[in-house]
C-alpha cells in the first residue's frame, strides 16, 4: 500500500519545532499535531509552543498539497489549476472528518511516550469508487463520438471530485479500534514516530481502496 503523506511535512518540521523538559505532554502534543494536520485546527499546536499559527498553516497547506497530487498522479491525468483546486476543496473536507481520540500517554523506561489514539475509519474511498464506476459506464453511454480526449478527461475528472463529495454528504464510520503512536527524545527533542503516523492515516480512511 502506498504511503500517504498529509502528515509528512508536518512531522519533518515538528522535530525542529518541538518542546522538550520533564513536563512533557505526550498526549497533547500528538492531539497537537494530528488537530493541525487533519482539522486545519491550530489551537493546541500554537498553545503547546510547538510552532506558530502561520507555521501550522504553512504545514498544514504543505501536507494537504501533497496528498491532493499523489491522488491526482494516481489517476493518470492532465488536471487543470480549476480541477485540482476543486479536488483540493473535497480532500480538505474528508480529512476535516477524520474520527480519532488521543488517549493517554505511558512514559517508557527509555524515556519515550506510548500514545494510544482511538479512530473510527471513514469508509469514503470504497463507496466512491464504486459510484464513479457507475458514472463513467453513464457517461460512456451517452457520448456522441465527437468528444475530445480533453473534453472525456474533464469529464471523468469531474465526476470523480462529484463522488467524492456526494459520498462525503452521507458518509460512514467503522467501529472504533485502537492504534499507538510513539514519540521519542531525538537529539533532546521530542519526536513522533513517522510510521506510526502513517499507520494511523492509513487506518483513519479506507485508502486501500484506492492504491
Amino acid at each position: 500500500m502506498k504511503k500517504l503523506s498529509i502528515i509528512a511535512a508536518c512531522v519533518a518540521l515538528i522535530g525542529l519545532l518541538g518542546g522538550c523538559g520533564s513536563n512533557f505532554d505526550a498526549s497533547g502534543y500528538v492531539k497537537a499535531l494530528l488537530d493541525n494536520s487533519y482539522k486545519n485546527d491550530s489551537t493546541q499546536f500554537v498553545s503547546m509552543k510547538i510552532g506558530t499559527a502561520d507555521e501550522a498553516s504553512k504545514l498544514y497547506e504543505e501536507g494537504l498539497d501533497s496528498e491532493v497530487s499523489a491522488m491526482v498522479s494516481s489517476m493518470g491525468y492532465s488536471v487543470s489549476d480549476e480541477q485540482e483546486q476543486a479536488i483540493r476543496e473535497v480532500f480538505a473536507k474528508i480529512l476535516a472528518g477524520a474520527k480519532y481520540t488521543v488517549g493517554e500517554a505511558e512514559k517508557q523506561d527509555d524515556g519515550s511516550y506510548v500514545v494510544t489514539v482511538t479512530y473510527e475509519q471513514m469508509e469514503i474511498f470504497g463507496p466512491a469508487i464504486d459510484d464513479y464506476m457507475d458514472e463513467i459506464m453513464e457517461m460512456q453511454a451517452g457520448l456522441t463520438g465527437e468528444e475530445t480526449n480533453d473534453e472525456l478527461v474533464a469529464m471523468a475528472i469531474d465526476a470523480f471530485k462529484d463522488v467524492l463529495d456526494e459520498t462525503l454528504a452521507n458518509v460512514s464510520y467503522a467501529d472504533p479500534e485502537t492504534t499507538t503512536i510513539t514519540v521519542e527524545l531525538i537529539d533532546k527533542v521530542y519526536t513522533p514516530d513517522q510510521n506510526d503516523l502513517y499507520d494511523l492515516e492509513a487506518s483513519l480512511f479506507d485508502i486501500d481502496s484506492v492504491y
